[in-house]
């Protein structure tokens, strides 16, 4: 397909803002950084009867005819790829597919939704990858590497709180230590105040995550560096086990499950915290294929220790901004974690370098370049 401009696009999505998470927050990135016209459909697929996502046909229709849409972006390829297959065989408006890793494998386990996904894929002008991993599941799957371009997530530059988001009467110049900021919170959303050393994970409460890795190796960490505190952020159908092991495994003083923290917390976690860990590991199709939550951490000048699984090891340089572990390795993650955790000038040399390049090597500005690139060919 060769156009002389950019087309007007209508990106229909399952995941946006105000919801939370990587690929909310991936969307998000993309629309405030593409430099050509697009709207955003949010759906919400409550329609009692099956297909739930029926009513979502009329809806981009509407849209389409709106505001003059020219292409269209799929969020996820099941369900919303339906929809995009019915307009341009209706309609002859072309589209293209946003892939994440997991939802391109999961559906392989059931012939018909295999054989649909194969035919949404095959017939789009382009499909995005998140990664160079969901990109080789995209070749494997039979998709032709010419017509997919990898556009990684990138990390939106969080201010600190010295622009005040909760405080509005301090100057912008303010900067606000760890009791100021405290202070200003909303009650219940207290900060630890003591001198704790913090090891923090983010993410959906799902098993692949390796939540139950971290917490397995937590005692001996513990005797090694007795202020340890690790603190687990989100929410998901594991919260009952992680809590269930946490308490088992006497540890109720020493690690904490938070949910639903804003966006501003989230980020004084990552200042606050002395490395971030997620030990994601691949469970058949359930894998991670990414990772934003890694780039976040190392902006924040924090060293990073990933799982060596799905699309991971491409937000990591291992031995440069953090390690890259066996995710069923409990030795080997435990040896990671208690280098760093003990030796506070190797911590801040790995902090250092993990955000200058991630700093380099993820800007929206840089990806959305490459997606324009391909649609004006």
């Amino acid at each position: 397909m060769t156009l002389k401009k950019l087309p007007k696009i209508l990106l229909v999505t399952l995941e946006f803002p105000p919801q939370i998470g990587g690929v909310s927050r991936y969307y998000d990135g993309l629309v405030k950084h593409w430099s050509g016209e697009i709207k955003v459909l949010c759906a919400n697929l409550k329609w009692p009867l099956w297909p739930h996502w029926l009513p979502l046909i009329w809806r981009t229709g509407q849209m389409i005819k709106k505001e003059k849409i020219e292409m269209l972006w799929v969020g996820q390829v099941l369900p919303v790829g339906y929809i995009a297959l019915w307009f341009k065989k209706r309609k002859k408006i072309p589209y293209a597919v946003f892939t994440h890793g997991m939802d391109i494998l999961v559906p392989q386990k059931l012939r018909r939704k295999r054989y649909l996904l194969k035919k949404i894929l095959f017939n789009s002008e382009l499909v995005v990858a998140n990664s160079q991993f969901t990109r080789g599941e995209l070749i494997k799957l039979g998709v032709e590497d010419s017509k997919i371009v990898v556009v990684y997530p990138c990390p939106m530059p969080y201010h600190r709180m010295s622009e005040n988001s909760y405080c509005e009467e301090r100057s912008d110049e303010a900067i606000l230590n760890i009791d100021e900021i405290d202070a200003c919170l909303p009650a219940g959303r207290r900060l630890a105040r003591n001198d704790n050393k913090i090891i923090l994970s983010v993410g959906r409460l799902v098993k692949r995550k390796g939540f139950d890795k971290v917490i397995e190796v937590m005692p001996r960490l513990l005797k090694r560096v007795p202020d340890l505190k690790y603190m687990i952020i989100g929410n998901g159908p594991e919260a009952t086990a992680l809590q269930t092991q946490i308490v088992e495994s006497g540890l109720s003083d020493s690690i904490e499950i938070l949910e639903n923290i804003s966006d501003e917390e989230l980020q004084e976690w990552y200042n606050k915290c002395a490395l971030f860990v997620l030990p994601c590991r691949q469970i058949g199709a359930d894998v991670e294929g990414f990772g934003m939550v890694f780039l976040e951490a190392a902006l924040a000048s924090k060293p990073v220790v990933a799982g060596n699984s799905g699309g991971a090891p491409e937000t990591t340089r291992h031995g440069y901004g953090g390690f890259m572990v066996e995710p069923n390795s409990p030795e080997e993650l435990y040896q990671a974690l208690l280098k760093i955790l003990t030796d506070d000038a190797f911590a801040n040399r790995l902090g250092n370098y993990g955000r200058d390049w991630v700093s380099k090597n993820f800007q929206w500005e840089k990806e959305v370049e490459k997606l324009a690139d391909v649609l004006m060919k």
